[in-house]
């Protein structure tokens, strides 16, 4: 079994040693490597294969990974026994000073290259491929040196060059603002010459920066908040909200406007809440920004949202929903109309789920309508519309509309009013499969919200198919897992047993020292029976109906978490967030 080392390099002698100790290349395929490399089968290579004739000679590594048979951490470590080529961990790496100037800034950020020292006379750098001879031969013309590439991940080489770049177009820019002074001037040039500010490339790649590493380490948005003396920039990781770093507050008025430029605002208006969208494109991934700048007493401050393809678009399996609860949702999506809703409050990944429904009965082809506020993901063989509260198209508006358009499937974003909750429900009836999300806190809840919203109980008694309520929850690092020490309080709260052993992460590189990496969903499902849509049917009691569900098989969200807790998938302090909901 053939095995690539990831090498941990902390500085040039680490670098040297491991360029010093290189063996020969392999004589085999990539495939060949993964193979031999226990990464996939013999039989999912020959499907891969397959699908590498249908789609004209595609990357097999590409294609490995968006079938779901490889990671591409596996297909970098097999690359680099094929070639090898070091594949190599920046931890802490400590770059020569001298080294760092030999490399500029553009050059760096536009092939991905990162320096690391001169070993033997040659120019030793990280790259994501080193095969890209083009950045190769850029390097080599610019620098006149030779050069020797290792191998890093796509991770370690966007964190390594927005963390010591930045570092640099910060001071870069700083200066830049004491050649250009805004105090002195009126407001008209005041507003020009922060604007030129904002044009110029240490203010561009210092943005750059930011929005890289945040979409390097997996942050759903980018927080810029003025203090008195700082700004202060935050990352929401897993859900949490995390501390990146303090820049300078005279960089604030530039760094503003350049995402007001780039998110297509009015630069001028200072005064005034203002929204905007922008489109980051890197290699072939297209990441979309959703952007919020709202002006505050210290000055403006903007939130970024990351809407990430990758990340957001799931399919139902990789939810991380139970075998059980999986099975019982694709049986609902196979009926030919009803009405389905997603639960919870804000940021319990409602939208995710939806889209992971969408995709789901997409495979059957139906004709499928959306009316989402905003529309978060643009997908092919769907027709989404968004809503424009201004010029009336509300949800209710729209949805009218569409029952016009002879559609099987109708996504509604939220059901916010009556007439929403009505429309819904009555679509539902007349031959429509229908998604929708609701704000309550359990599955039960939610038939007699939609009683009070005015939906009469006979109507959706015959249309409710189903309910989830879902969270989303941290999920341990495997890397740095170790037993939790569980409180005896929490024990008895909980009715665990005192010898019963938890386990938690205890922080390392590779989370970020968070001990967590990555979310998953927890829910409770409720499948609407017989008995269930009867007590609907006569309005009974929240209790009554949560009693039934329970007797015929739902497992409270509270029990659900606990469940991960025992696989180690979370901690039990993780799991009580949600279990004090429920």
């Amino acid at each position: 079994m053939l095995m690539m080392t990831e090498h941990v390099v902390k500085n040039v002698d680490d670098l040297a040693k491991v360029i010093d100790n290189k063996s020969s290349p392999q004589a085999m395929y990539l495939g060949e490597v993964l193979v031999k490399s226990s990464h996939i089968s013999e039989k999912q290579l020959e499907v891969a294969l397959a699908q590498q004739i249908k789609e004209n000679g595609k990357h097999i590594g590409r294609i490995l990974v968006e079938m779901g048979m490889a990671t591409p951490e596996q297909i970098n470590s097999a690359l680099a026994v094929k070639l090898n080529i070091p594949l190599i961990k920046l931890e802490g790496y400590e770059v020569p000073p001298e080294t760092r100037l030999n490399v500029p800034t553009d050059l760096a950020m536009q092939y991905n290259i990162f320096p690391l020292g001169i070993i033997d006379g040659k120019l030793i750098v990280a790259m994501e491929n080193p095969l890209d001879q083009q950045g190769i031969d850029a390097l080599r013309f610019n620098t006149n040196q030779r050069v020797e590439a290792v191998m890093v991940s796509p991770e370690d080489m966007a964190l390594a060059l927005s963390k010591f770049y930045s570092e640099h177009e910060e001071v870069e820019a700083i200066e830049d603002m004491a050649l250009d002074p805004v105090e002195d001037a009126n407001a008209n040039e005041a507003v020009h010459v922060i604007e030129q500010q904002a044009k110029k490339k240490p203010i561009v790649r210092l943005l750059n920066a930011i929005v890289l590493q945040a979409v390097t380490r997996g942050a759903s948005d980018i927080n810029v908040r003025p203090e008195r003396d700082r700004v202060n920039v935050y990352y929401r990781i897993d859900g949490k909200m995390q501390f990146s770093r303090a820049l300078h507050k005279s960089l604030l008025p530039a760094l503003v406007s350049r995402i007001k430029i780039i998110g297509q605002m009015n630069i001028a208006e200072r005064r005034l809440a203002q929204d905007g969208h922008a489109r980051l494109v890197r290699g072939q991934k297209v990441i979309d920004l959703r952007i919020s700048i709202i002006p505050t007493v210290r000055g403006e401050s903007v939130v970024i949202r990351i809407l990430d393809k990758d990340v957001g678009l799931k399919s139902l399996v990789k939810l991380g929903l139970q075998a059980s609860e999986l099975a019982a949702i694709r049986s609902m999506l196979h009926r030919p109309h009803g009405l389905f809703l997603v639960t919870g409050p804000t940021g319990s990944g409602k939208s995710t789920t939806m889209y992971a429904l969408l995709n789901e009965v997409k495979q059957r082809n139906p004709h499928i309508l959306t009316v989402e506020d905003p529309v978060e993901y643009d997908i092919d063989g769907i027709e989404q519309v968004q809503v424009n509260n201004v010029k009336g198209n509300n949800f209710a508006t729209i949805l009218r509309h569409f029952l016009r358009h002879d559609p099987d499937v109708i996504m509604v974003g939220e059901i916010r009013d009556a007439e929403t909750a009505e429309i819904s429900t009555k679509a539902s009836l007349t031959g429509h499969l229908v998604f929708s999300t609701l704000h309550t806190n359990d599955a039960p809840s939610a038939a007699t919200r939609l009683i009070d919203m005015g939906v009469e109980p006979y109507l959706l008694g015959s249309t409710l198919m189903g309910v989830m309520a879902q969270r989303l929850i941290r999920v341990n690092c495997p890397k740095c897992l170790s037993e939790e020490d569980v409180k005896p309080a929490i024990r008895r709260l909980l009715n665990l047993p005192l010898d019963e052993k938890f386990y938690s992460g205890q922080g390392c590189s590779s989370c970020g020292y968070s001990g967590f990496k990555g979310r998953t969903t927890v829910c409770e499902l409720m499948v609407v029976t017989p008995e269930i849509a009867a007590l609907i049917s006569e309005s009974r009691p929240y209790k009554e109906i949560a009693s039934m569900a329970l007797k015929q098989g739902m497992h409270r969200l509270g029990d659900n978490v606990i469940k991960l807790a025992r696989m180690k998938r979370t901690s039990i302090e993780e799991a009580m967030t949600i279990r004090v909901e429920s």
